[in-house]
């Protein structure tokens, strides 16, 4: 990519929900910044609302994203936001035509695939940032720069728990998209990534070992109330009684999210056919899920620093909230408020920060991160700003990866050992 390139010019996979809502709508509303040429999702209708917004050639609105390819080139980012699974091949095609790339978490759904996307993008010298978007968020840029500073002398242990939430976990684990492991991926890596991924970045290492257990415990059938049917609108008895009866979560006058995601038409008699045929409208305890949806993690990390992960479905509240103890004081906070509070052993004093409620998606995760692209594609390479290398990116995953094996084999996970386990198993691929 040329510096010093503005707007930069990117292409877009995927018109869904990260792709036109998150990243599309920062591009129209810093038009300096970026500007979206092309853009490919087989969803006619999505795609096609996507590039008039954007004035988007014809031409250059596809069914597949494969047919980007014949508009790629190395002065073009591209935005990856498409399914999971396709990912990892979308990432080597425009790898071998020298494209930067942004790409949504998860990178890859397969062990196997971290070694071989760290090694071909350091071979390649290819540019890819993994949306971690907590690293951007305020609360947690704060958080590490207190720890960095020796807020609390030396960090001895982590306790980081991620509230999912009732709805959020129904939408998107029970009968949306990230509801089987086959079709998507387990829900440590689909959900939990970011939360790995941002204890990594606070300590400071990578993990050295990992346990984890955890089970689909509430949304299955043998839970189902007696008489109720496969689909709310069915005649359900239930509907008094059930905090996910369909209906009361998608008729709404709210049309925002989690709504917009049913039916790309927000229209009500649409929404309803979007209930009545679609898999938002199935009972949530006869889908064909099979995800988690509560899981503990325990990691060591190889500077001796301990940390604990908790992924709760039904929680009320949908935030995350966290606790840190060094030899000096503690911390705590929660993400969702924007509250810290630091406490001293030694003066009995505490300090509480109120960065406050961060508009924006993923608690301002979401601009910190665009602003940390464009600051690191647009400006000369003397001031461009540093990203994390993609094998720093991949350590989340990494033990996303070994924590579902330790859940499935009731044992330990040794990270080191794990992946040469895994590597040793994959022929070599190149581009």
């Amino acid at each position: 990519m040329g510096e010093s390139a503005l707007p930069i010019q990117c292409l877009l996979i995927g018109t869904g929900n990260r792709g036109a809502e998150a990243y599309g709508q920062y591009a129209l509303a810093h038009p300096r910044l970026f500007r979206f040429v092309a853009a490919a999702d087989p969803n006619e209708a999505r795609r096609l609302a996507f590039s008039k917004r954007h004035g988007i050639d014809q031409r250059k609105s596809v069914d597949s994203w494969e047919k980007l390819l014949e508009f790629a080139g190395p002065d073009n980012l591209v935005f990856i936001c498409g399914p999971d699974r396709s990912h990892y091949e979308q990432l080597l095609a425009f790898m071998r035509i020298g494209c930067p790339m942004v790409v949504e978490k998860p990178a890859v759904v397969e062990p196997r695939f971290c070694a071989d996307l760290s090694r071909l993008a350091a071979e390649q010298g290819s540019r890819i940032i993994l949306c971690h978007v907590l690293r951007y968020t305020p609360f947690f840029a704060t958080l590490k720069r207190l720890l960095d500073s020796g807020r609390i002398g030396k960090v001895i242990s982590l306790n980081l728990q991620e509230n999912i939430a009732w709805y959020h976990f129904a939408h998107s684990y029970v009968r949306g998209n990230w509801r089987n492991s086959a079709l998507a991926c387990p829900a440590i890596l689909a959900k939990s990534v970011h939360d790995l991924d941002i204890l990594y970045y606070l300590a400071g290492a990578p993990a050295g070992s990992i346990a984890s257990m955890g089970r689909l415990n509430w949304f299955k059938t043998e839970n189902a109330p007696a008489g109720a049917p496969d689909r709310c609108l069915s005649n359900c008895p239930h509907t008094a009684r059930c905090p996910w009866f369909a209906p009361d979560l998608y008729l709404t006058d709210h049309t925002g999210w989690p709504t917009s995601t049913i039916s790309d038409d927000p229209g009500l008699s649409a929404r309803i056919r979007a209930l009545e045929d679609g898999p938002y409208g199935r009972c949530v305890y006869r889908c064909d899920n099979d995800v988690v949806d509560n899981q503990d993690v325990l990691i060591q990390f190889k500077n001796d620093i301990s940390a604990s992960f908790s992924m709760r479905a039904l929680t009320y509240e949908k935030t995350r909230s966290i606790q840190i103890a060094g030899s000096e004081g503690e911390i705590t906070g929660d993400l969702d408020t924007g509250k810290l509070r630091v406490r001293s052993f030694l003066r009995g004093d505490e300090e509480l920060i109120h960065l406050g409620p961060t508009a924006g998606g993923h608690n301002g995760g979401d601009a910190g991160l665009m602003g940390h692209i464009a600051r690191v594609f647009a400006q000369t390479s003397d001031t461009a700003e540093k990203t994390p290398s993609i094998e720093s990116s991949l350590e989340g995953h990494w033990m996303a990866f070994a924590a579902e094996e330790s859940r499935k084999t009731r044992m330990f996970v040794d990270l080191d050992a794990y992946r040469i386990a895994i590597s040793s198993t994959r022929e070599t691929v190149s581009i």
